[in-house]
């Protein structure tokens, strides 16, 4: 779904890398904020447990790299300082395609296939990408869609990892009240300290 190539071995990649789980205990958290079918049966999304197929190489080798990339990236501590346009470009891309493949796993598509394969070596076109952070969070790894009245289509979604929440939709589709433009890049100086306090879920 990401490299649009059908001759390709294909695994069910976990949306949330197993380090990632380990590194936020998440092994039995639930995402708080996912529409569910009304029937009785339906449960909770165990959020280490979301799945999203992709071919093994775009697995092994691209999303591999920008895994260890966000990984150096968002658990350095102190987390201080200005954020640097090359940090800035690696959490767009990871929350990118984090939100891209959340959207697929709940049967809606957040960004055009064309785009989705611009993932592979950068940023998708019209994509934007506000960050902000968690006052003592319940828990450090969470998402939230944020659906269509009529369920067809996602208007954004929003990650959060640690402390940090990021919402990721189609450029000019959110308002600031979702945090400091992350992407597209801007002049301006960002801080780790001084990033907005911010709701995943829609309001």
């Amino acid at each position: 779904m990401l490299c649009l190539r059908a001759d390709r071995p294909m695994t069910r990649e976990h949306v949330f890398a197993r380090w990632l789980v380990q590194q936020v205990r998440g092994g039995r958290l639930l995402a708080s904020h996912v529409p569910r079918s009304p029937e009785p049966a339906s449960i909770p999304v165990r959020i280490s447990r979301v799945l999203a197929p992709v071919c093994a190489e775009c697995n092994a080798g691209w999303m591999s790299t920008l895994e260890e990339s966000f990984r150096r990236r968002l658990f350095v501590r102190p987390r201080v300082g200005a954020l640097q346009a090359p940090d800035r470009v690696t959490l767009a891309r990871w929350f990118t395609k984090t939100a891209v493949l959340l959207a697929h796993a709940h049967g809606v598509a957040l960004v055009t296939a064309p785009r989705r394969r611009q993932l592979l070596e950068g940023m998708p076109d019209e994509v934007e990408v506000f960050l902000g952070r968690r006052r003592r969070p319940r828990q450090q790894l969470d998402f939230a869609l944020d659906l269509t009245t009529d369920g067809e289509a996602v208007r954004s979604v929003a990650v959060l990892v640690d402390d940090l929440v990021a919402h990721v939709a189609a450029r000019g589709a959110l308002a600031s009240r979702h945090g400091t433009r992350l992407w597209p890049l801007r002049t301006h100086t960002i801080r780790w300290e001084t990033l907005p306090v911010i709701t995943l879920a829609p309001r």
